[in-house]
């Protein structure tokens, strides 16, 4: 486990570049971004990002992105240091800052956007991947061997979705039985 772990770590590292991208877009080397994830040709994504960079309107955008994470960073910092832990919650959450950044470029820039929000989703996307095979190893374990595909894909869905039946309605649109 400990080698899987850095392992992972290991991944960060080497794709530092790329995930700095997402707040750093105007300081960014291309050839150190590690784009075949996402299917992105690389000379478009080049020539965007000189444009972009030209434009005051879109490079003082993301200026003023990596001011506004650097400010709540130490903000953040100062709450903590000084213990208002009910402060911290007032903070504006920093995924909507990136993503309202990201939201209002133009789509001109689609190379870019597109491999800012292969970056962004990536770690939910994981998550999610993770989650699912934790939960099926906990929902077929060696009490219940004997569980069919079907049924486990059933179960799956069950416990990797939010879905809330409304059993009230459904109650009342059955038809009871009564015993003879």
């Amino acid at each position: 486990m400990k080698d899987a772990f850095a392992e992972k770590f290991e991944q960060f590292k080497t794709n530092k570049s790329t995930l700095a991208f997402i707040v750093n877009l105007l300081n960014t080397n291309t050839n150190e971004i590690n784009i075949e994830p996402f299917g992105i040709d690389a000379g478009s994504l080049q020539m965007q990002l000189l444009d972009l960079e030209t434009k005051d309107l879109w490079s003082g955008k993301f200026t003023e992105l990596k001011s506004k994470l650097e400010e709540l960073e130490v903000q953040k910092c100062m709450h903590i240091a000084q213990h208002k832990w009910t402060a911290l919650k007032e903070i504006p959450r920093i995924e909507a800052l990136i993503f309202g950044a990201w939201n209002s470029l133009s789509d001109s820039y689609s190379e870019v956007k597109k491999l800012a929000y292969g970056v962004l989703t990536t770690f939910g996307t994981k998550y999610s991947c993770e989650q699912a095979i934790s939960c099926m190893n906990i929902i077929k374990n060696k009490v219940r061997s004997q569980l069919t595909n079907k049924n486990l894909e059933s179960c799956l869905k069950l416990k990797t979705t939010s879905y809330k039946p409304d059993l009230i309605k459904l109650s009342k649109g059955m038809q009871s039985q009564c015993s003879h």
